[in-house]
């Protein structure tokens, strides 16, 4: 009769492992504060790009900030704003995709809506995904995960590119692959 009990030991601690993952996903997100768009004084070009060269900007600009992380992504645009990474479960290693659709918004910074997350072949609840990528994801400071309402928010004119150069967006639409941002590269203020 000494496997009954270690059977129902084994039972309560699997619950035990489930109710203590469910309430750490489940935990309530800290309030989120966006930024104010900041405006470099400077010289202006508009830039025309497309999905492809904008691919490769980014996922750039990832690798350098995440390099040391232990958890990888990358990011690509086709119809949608796809985020990739593997996450492990149960042992082995499953990819997590999250979708959005982009809109820019006042000031040139862009904000990603409509999330769709899937997990290997599981569609899984928007809210406790972005809980989830927001306290163990390396993002950028300029990339505000906002679990509340379901969206990203891309402080786009916080990013400074070599010498300060500054990007806001104006335009981004995937369907058409066209993508306009405003270039911006500071001007001393000896002359």
């Amino acid at each position: 009769m000494n496997w009954k009990k270690w059977f129902w030991t084994l039972v309560v601690l699997d619950i035990a492992v489930v109710m203590l993952f469910a309430v750490w996903l489940f935990q309530p997100a800290k309030p989120i504060s966006v930024p104010s768009p900041k405006k470099v004084k400077g010289a202006t070009f508009t830039v025309y790009s497309n999905k492809e060269h904008l691919n490769t900007v980014i996922n750039d600009y990832i690798r350098k900030k995440a390099k040391d992380h232990p958890v990888q992504y990358r990011v690509w645009l086709d119809d949608r704003v796809y985020v990739a990474s593997k996450l492990p479960v149960f042992g082995r290693e499953m990819d997590l995709v999250v979708s959005f659709i982009p809109k820019v918004v006042k000031g040139g910074n862009v904000v990603l809506e409509s999330p769709e997350i899937s997990l290997g072949d599981w569609e899984l609840p928007v809210t406790y995904v972005l809980r989830y990528l927001r306290k163990h994801a390396p993002l950028p400071d300029e990339v505000i995960i906002d679990p509340k309402v379901n969206r990203v928010y891309v402080a786009l004119t916080d990013i400074r590119f070599g010498n300060g150069y500054q990007v806001s967006a104006r335009k981004i639409d995937l369907a058409k692959d066209e993508i306009v941002f405003t270039l911006t590269i500071p001007t001393s203020a000896k002359q």
